[in-house]
């Protein structure tokens, strides 16, 4: 009796590696996505520290001219910092975005590939069934005729 073989197999374990390494890339971009996020949220922190560093200057009015100035050429750098860093941030959650949605596509490949295997061996079992009921019909006739 001939064994079960899935003829899409080839195709289906190399949509298979295809997916674990989508997955992997996946993984990748949102590590760097969350590395961004960090450096954002770091600059936020730093405008905020920044900002009550200036507001205790001026409160105490010590050298408000000199820490005004000080303080804008900061707040100038950290605003250039979060542009870029948010530029950074749409183009990641792009990457990422495609990425899904490559995945997606490939996941349903497999999803296709195994209802496919299923049916093909639905398919085998009915065969399986049949070649079983033949044999033993033969045999339930062989002993008839035998028993004759």
């Amino acid at each position: 009796m001939k064994k079960f073989k899935f003829t899409l197999e080839a195709v289906n374990k190399h949509k298979l590696t295809i997916e674990k390494l989508q997955k992997a890339e996946l993984k990748r971009a949102q590590a760097i996505m969350q590395q961004l996020l960090d450096e954002e949220n770091r600059f936020k922190n730093a405008w905020i520290q920044t900002g009550e560093s200036l507001d205790k200057i001026l409160r105490s009015g010590e050298n408000a001219v000199a820490a005004l100035a000080e303080h804008d050429a900061y707040f100038r750098y950290l605003r250039e910092a979060l542009i870029k860093v948010k530029g950074k941030i749409i183009k990641a959650q792009e990457v990422i975005d495609e990425i899904q949605e490559r995945l997606i596509l490939t996941m349903k490949e497999l999803k296709t590939y195994d209802k496919l295997r299923d049916e093909q061996y639905q398919a085998y079992l009915k065969e399986v069934q049949i070649e079983e009921e033949k044999i033993i019909g033969d045999m339930v006739s062989f002993k008839i005729i035998s028993e004759i």
